[in-house]
């Protein structure tokens, strides 16, 4: 009873807070900021923030978008060297930008180094100032391992705060490594991220090699679409560095990216060898555009399977595996005829017998004999097989005759009820593994029944291995559930043709190196948020016209190692070679990316939406724990 009247009290408040929710502007012009802090320093980098900050805002901007840590910048010794120029939110830095606000009815982020007036700590953290003053803060929740040295990780959780061009979430630089951190103030129902950055790159004579450099200002370009969320990334610019300190170089490249994925702006970015001066770039947002793909991520998605999230995982984790395979794998890609078994298994093993190396993993395209096909109530039961039956049994003969491993896709018939389901064949033709799968798009809920399970199939001689059947990879949980689950391999069978869901890796020129820049966004962050290197199968042309663009992606393409390795415009057996855990030096791999997750702020993602926990925290966008009216 006691619930049931918190309920009711929460919805009473609930509606009566709509009531004073201000109208929300439908176009919205944003502005990113590029600026080069000095450290030492604080009382100048105010003075410069003022200066861009009311040009931005003479320029019509009504969200402007400063870097991370801007007051200070970054390269402080120790604790006590950056002391002198710490700031309190409130304090100098607010005082000196809410004139702005108010005078150009704007909204303004920046990044600070806070005191926490309380407890003396120090956050990386960034505030939200509007035209009536302070609106909130947030602390960057995941610290790099140089971040530690100067600040402690945040205690704020992932607010999200109303104002009247749109829900508006802050995220700071190194945050955007986690997906859970992205997904999180999407769930509470933010319209954009605005994001501080500080994302750098340091010299190979500094002696950090690859492991200090990271990009995550390269990251919103492939997350945006995925997300459905409109972000604007500020990026310091620059170089900065002290005696015996070393020397950094911040990349600039600032960028705005709509809902839809689409880049609407971005700023050049600055080398070594081509210096260039900070810029401004502006964009319009239209804050009611909604994205099909955050509608269907939100729909489709099932909380229940996320259960991994809420584990912590010491540095010794007794699923991680840290040996070395060689994978020699084949994607194949070819047109189908649609429901001819024989005919669609003929192309594949002549494919496949083509090959002048062996294999060790095939993975084919979704259904791949019965071919292109769209399934629905009235024709399942004629396409559907039972396990062990004739279709399974000739891509079960396929992995024995080839002695290789073999993913293969198929309509399963169970009794009376349907499955889409993926079997992984060993080298003897025995099952590894059975997926059903476990998300379902809408013309699948009509005739199947989901799986209810995201299991990783544990092999001797690949490895460890997760499979997202066609569409699923639209759920972005899925690929860090496996990371969880320490995948070390991904499979993707496809029927994919760009239309529904999907766009092209977009990444502004200079972020990453040529060649690592290509490929299809959702295909490629899921390789670099599970750490797990992805293999995609697709169809190629057929009545549906997918797009073929069978594909290994790889764990770091920012730094350089393993780009994408994408399959011609043919039809084709694409063969891929790469050896997983054999580069440690570059700047985050699994192992990194588990241990030091934030993983006492994610439950959340593994709520079901309408349990009253979720909807109180959901509805509470700036509260702290995960449900405080209802725990009391």
């Amino acid at each position: 009873m006691k619930v049931l009247n918190i309920l009711y009290a929460f919805g009473l408040a609930a509606f009566v807070s709509l009531l004073s929710v201000p109208s929300q502007a439908k176009q919205v012009k944003v502005a990113a900021v590029e600026f080069s802090p000095q450290s030492p320093g604080f009382e100048n980098n105010v003075k410069g923030l003022v200066e861009v900050t009311t040009q931005a805002a003479q320029n019509g901007a009504r969200l402007i978008v400063l870097p991370e840590v801007a007051t200070t910048g970054f390269i402080y010794a120790n604790p006590a060297a950056l002391e002198p120029y710490l700031d309190t939110i409130p304090g100098k830095t607010t005082a000196a930008l809410e004139p702005i606000a108010r005078q150009y009815n704007a909204y303004i982020v920046v990044g600070l180094y806070e005191k926490d007036k309380v407890t003396g700590l120090t956050h990386n953290a960034a505030v939200l100032i509007g035209p009536k003053g302070v609106i909130g803060k947030y602390r960057k929740n995941q610290l790099p391992p140089g971040d530690f040295i100067l600040s402690s990780p945040g205690n704020l959780g992932f607010p999200v705060f109303e104002t009247d061009i749109g829900k508006i979430a802050l995220l700071i630089c190194f945050d955007d490594t986690r997906l859970q951190n992205l997904l999180l103030p999407n769930l509470r129902g933010a319209d954009i991220l605005a994001m501080p950055i500080g994302s750098d790159s340091m010299p190979a004579f500094e002696g950090a090699s690859t492991y200090g450099n990271h990009s995550t200002i390269a990251n919103v370009a492939t997350v945006a679409g995925w997300l459905g969320v409109n972000v604007v990334a500020a990026n310091v610019i620059g170089i900065e560095g002290a005696p015996k300190l070393g020397v950094t170089q911040f990349r600039g490249g600032a960028s705005i990216w709509n809902s839809k994925g689409e880049r609407l702006a971005a700023g050049p970015v600055t080398t070594w060898n081509q210096p260039r001066k900070a810029q401004t770039i502006y964009a319009t947002i239209n804050i009611e555009d909604k994205s099909l793909q955050k509608d269907y991520w939100l729909k489709t998605r099932r909380p229940e399977l996320y259960k991994a999230y809420n584990h912590f995982h010491m540095p010794v984790d007794p699923f991680a595996n840290e040996t070395p395979r060689q994978i020699s794998a084949l994607l194949v890609q070819y047109e189908s005829q649609p429901e001819a078994i024989q005919e669609n298994y003929t192309k594949v093993e002549s494919l496949i017998r083509e090959q002048t190396f062996s294999s060790n993993i095939i993975v084919l395209p979704l259904n791949p004999f019965l071919g292109q096909v769209k399934l629905d109530k009235d024709n399942i039961a004629k396409h559907a097989e039972p396990l062990k039956g004739s279709s399974y049994q000739l891509a079960s003969n396929l992995a024995k005759k080839y002695k290789t491993y073999l993913l293969f896709t198929m309509p399963e018939r169970d009794g009376n009820q349907f499955y889409q389901t993926a079997v992984l064949f060993d080298f003897n033709g025995n099952e590894a593994g059975v997926y059903r799968k476990s998300h379902l798009n809408e013309s699948e809920r009509i005739w199947a029944q989901p799986g209810h399970d995201l299991p990783v199939f544990s092999t001797g001689d690949l490895g460890r291995i997760g499979i997202m059947i066609d569409d699923e990879v639209r759920i972005p949980e899925i690929a860090e559930v496996y990371a969880l689950k320490r995948a070390d391999l991904i499979l993707i069978p496809a029927m994919f043709n760009q239309k529904e869901y999907g766009s092209a890796v977009n990444i502004p020129a200079g972020l990453v190196p040529p060649g690592n820049d290509r490929g299809m966004a959702i295909w490629y962050s899921i390789a670099k948020y599970s750490q797990a290197y992805t293999l995609v199968a697709n169809y190629l042309g057929g009545l549906n016209g997918d797009v073929g663009q069978s594909a290994v992606y790889s764990l770091t393409p920012e730094a350089g190692y393993s780009p994408p390795n994408i399959a011609p415009d043919k039809v084709v057996g694409h063969p891929v070679l790469f050896t997983t855990h054999s580069n440690q030096t570059v700047w985050l791999n699994q192992q990194r990316l588990l241990v030091t997750r934030r993983y006492d702020l994610a439950a959340p993602l593994t709520l079901d939406m309408q349990n009253p926990c979720f909807m109180e925290w959901k509805s509470n966008a700036t509260a702290r724990g995960l449900c405080p009216q209802l725990s009391e």
